[in-house]
């Protein structure tokens, strides 16, 4: 009976691996096409056969190829399950039903018939592979043409992508066609936000200014960032002045690299290094109690610019969410940034405020909570720099707009570095003067206090005579 009920256990243990399909895809690249026309919604998909984790296809006997002349059933089953039941679109807020599917093929994965719409629906409905073409798993892909009804092709479409599920990592290339022409081009990595497939601006610039603020607050350095520029500067004058010069400076990187597109791979990589090695040095310099309320700027104007590339490569791979509207998604994405810094400011600084006060040892209080920023980052840098010197250097390309663009960037933080460091020059000759101008004055007037009168003017007689 134990053997029995061993046996039985055994078999629900291993029963759900012997009937799945196969093993999950590495890499999985999904190909979409949408068009709206008159009533219906027109789709075409080109998914990898592999991505169809629970269907079993049939294959020729004693072999791994395919069996071509039963597989257009399992084919259709698949694209029913993984793709029709995973796509989710919306006519403005109401989602549309499930599409259909209408055809479907099989196809070799480097077949170029997925290129355009039109090529991809000349494909879907010609003719099938023949049958005595030798195609193994996981070189076929499964191309479907599906259609769902709409109430209008002018209305407000938008799509939720639900595909990361059928591989470990998915990229999907999706293009709409609206029926005024043209074409949006989307690609992203995984599931995305639901995003409009043809957006207003009105719609693009909501959109960006929530993408902004959400991208601010997901990301630890910019807070701890803040929190060193609350230890710093305690004044309110301060504090506006610091924002107003740290966010023109940011708009400007960021606008810059709007127009350069730079896509070398290092070079996210040294702004994730400068960002820490910024946080680094704002941090010392809440430690050290360096006296910069009087002129913020300077050292705003050059983290601002670190922090605006690194905020450029935040929004380079969701900028294409806002359509033709690209110019408006920036400045809604900086718009968003800039409020976030404002309230997350002032809420930190009101914390600051409220600890140093109620603090039996301030000074020591602000030097901990440097410290631990500086900690933090320091490591952070040191990772982010070894991840770097592993990444082959490549000189992005540029067109001589974009180069003029970025040398005025270049010049602009050169300018901002060097009067930091006059100003600190300045401020330590003027700091030692005026130290031995207060140790001349003491000694005269201790000299004043203590020699006799008589002394002084029998002194100068006595240099009068030895002068004649």
């Amino acid at each position: 009976m134990r053997r029995i009920a061993l046996v039985i256990l055994t078999a629900v243990i291993l029963w759900p691996g012997a009937v799945s399909g196969h093993e999950v895809p590495d890499d999985v690249r999904i190909r979409t096409f949408l068009k709206p026309e008159g009533n219906r919604m027109r789709i075409l998909v080109r998914i990898p056969a592999n991505a169809l984790i629970d269907i079993l296809f049939p294959t020729l006997p004693q072999s791994d190829w395919l069996d071509l002349k039963q597989i257009d059933g399992f084919a259709a089953a698949g694209a029913k399950v993984w793709v029709a039941d995973l796509l989710s679109l919306y006519e403005g807020d109401d989602p549309l039903p499930e599409p259909q599917v209408l055809a479907v093929r099989i196809s070799r994965s480097n077949d170029a018939s997925f290129n355009t719409f039109q090529e991809a629906l000349k494909h879907v409905n010609g003719n099938r592979l023949p049958s005595q073409t030798l195609l193994l798993l996981n070189n076929a892909s499964v191309d479907a043409l599906l259609e769902t009804p709409i109430h209008s092709a002018y209305s407000d479409f938008s799509f939720e992508p639900n595909f990361a599920r059928v591989g470990v990592r998915v990229t999907t290339k999706l293009a709409f066609l609206p029926p005024d022409g043209g074409v949006q081009q989307f690609e992203y990595e995984g599931d995305s936000v639901p995003f409009h497939l043809n957006p207003s601006w009105r719609q693009a610039v909501v959109h960006f200014i929530k993408a902004g603020s959400e991208h601010y607050l997901e990301e630890t350095d910019y807070l701890l960032f803040l929190l060193c520029v609350a230890l710093v500067f305690r004044r309110f004058q301060a504090v506006a002045t610091f924002l107003a010069a740290f966010a023109a400076a940011q708009s400007f990187a960021l606008i810059t690299f709007f127009g350069l597109a730079p896509s070398a791979p290092w070079i996210p990589l040294l702004c994730g290094v400068l960002i820490a090695a910024a946080i680094v040095y704002v941090g010392i310099e809440a430690i050290v109690a360096v006296p910069a309320e009087d002129k913020p700027w300077p050292v705003a104007v050059g983290t601002g610019l670190i922090f605006g590339s690194g905020f450029w490569f935040g929004l380079q791979p969701v900028i294409q969410f806002g359509g033709v509207h690209g110019l408006a998604s920036l400045l809604a994405f900086n718009a968003g940034i800039v409020l976030t810094e404002i309230s997350a400011l002032a809420l930190l600084a009101l914390a600051m405020q409220c600890l140093l006060r109620f603090s039996s040892a301030p000074r020591v209080a602000a030097i901990i909570a440097a410290a631990i920023a500086v900690r933090i980052s320091w490591h952070r840098m040191l990772d982010r720099a070894h991840t770097l010197s592993l990444v082959p250097f490549s000189f992005p390309l540029m067109n001589p707009a974009a180069f003029t663009l970025a040398a005025m960037a270049v010049a602009a933080a050169l300018a901002a570095l060097a009067y930091r460091l006059w100003r600190s020059y300045l401020f330590r000759i003027s700091g030692a003067t005026l130290a031995g101008s207060s140790e001349l004055a003491g000694w005269r007037a201790e000299s004043a206090r203590t020699v006799p009168k008589e002394a002084i003017r029998a002194r100068g007689r006595s240099d009068v005579v030895r002068f004649t």
